[in-house]
């Protein structure tokens, strides 16, 4: 499978709650003035407030339109530093597969993905980081994500032979599997609209709320005092050196959270990786068509062992 590109339009079916989105940016503003005001005297409290706004999640509401399939599986928790984490199992005869949602989503957020996996037969696992879906928890990074894979994966007592990873989701899996604390191993990653430096994140952040460098210093002075971490290490393109199984990465040539460029690295930096672009689909991958491709690379993966 080469790289590939599809210029189809897409046009959403969700209807847009004007009052919704009035009530988002005028708490975006409010953010804003917060942030930048606290900023001009004290640029490491506004980083504070900064940092736990990007280390405490929104628990989006329920979507009862795309939540249905969630209603199909088999549920139960396991225990993570005293808090419940949500999982799902969907019982199929065909490989395993594990679902892994990125930053302020939840399980719920792979209804398009799902049934393609289910007619394939597909054996479906999905959780709900921390944080997020029904899960408990407040805090959530892609660290401890990591290690609620790894504590999922006792409880399972095996790990899935395929991980499939968006956005913060794919940070995760790389991350997994390019340390060597974490022992289990897929046999291959789907790495769907992963940024190739955690920057990318940081600046979408800034961006989005209007934040200016004052701001992102103090992020990164929080960032670096809770995680021993600057910015800069924590660089996928260079991470996915040490990952040791084969990859597909879907990027979308739009994505205005996570830019193209880094998944091209990534893609160099891979051995054994391969990459399909689209166009139009944003961050959010939305569409027939990347479902398709990930089950198709699975399936192609299966025969070739």
């Amino acid at each position: 499978m080469g790289s590939s590109a599809i210029r189809r339009k897409f046009v959403p079916t969700f209807r847009i709650d004007t009052m919704a989105v009035n009530k988002e940016k005028l708490m975006l503003g409010g953010l804003r003035r917060l942030l930048n005001g606290t900023a001009r005297v004290y640029r490491r409290g506004a980083g504070k407030m900064a940092y736990y706004f990007l280390t405490n999640p929104r628990r989006l509401a329920d979507d009862p339109g795309t939540n249905e399939f969630l209603k199909d599986a088999e549920q139960s928790d396991f225990t993570f530093e005293d808090q419940n984490i949500h999982c799902y199992h969907w019982p199929g005869d065909g490989p395993s597969v594990l679902l892994l949602h990125g930053w302020e989503s939840s399980s719920a957020r792979w209804f398009a993905m799902y049934e393609p996996m289910r007619k394939a037969g597909f054996d479906i696992y999905a959780i709900d980081a921390p944080a997020h879906g029904r899960s408990e928890g407040k805090k959530f990074n892609v660290f401890m994500y990591c290690q609620v894979i790894d504590e999922y994966f006792k409880t399972l007592g095996f790990a899935p032979d395929y991980w499939v990873g968006h956005s913060g989701g794919g940070m995760a899996a790389i991350y997994y599997c390019c340390k060597e604390e974490f022992r289990s191993s897929p046999k291959r990653i789907v790495s769907m609209a992963v940024p190739g430096l955690l920057e990318n994140f940081i600046d979408k952040f800034c961006q989005l709320v209007g934040a200016n460098d004052r701001v992102k210093y103090g992020i990164e002075h929080q960032f670096y005092r809770h995680m021993d971490h600057r910015f800069a290490d924590i660089n996928f393109t260079e991470f996915v050196k040490n990952v040791e199984v084969k990859g597909l990465i879907i990027h979308d040539e739009d994505d205005d959270v996570a830019p193209i460029d880094g998944a091209r690295k990534m893609y160099t930096n891979w051995q054994g990786a391969e990459i399909v672009t689209t166009k139009g689909r944003g961050h959010s991958l939305t569409g027939d068509f990347v479902p398709a491709i990930v089950v198709e690379y699975i399936n192609k993966s299966e025969k070739e062992g």
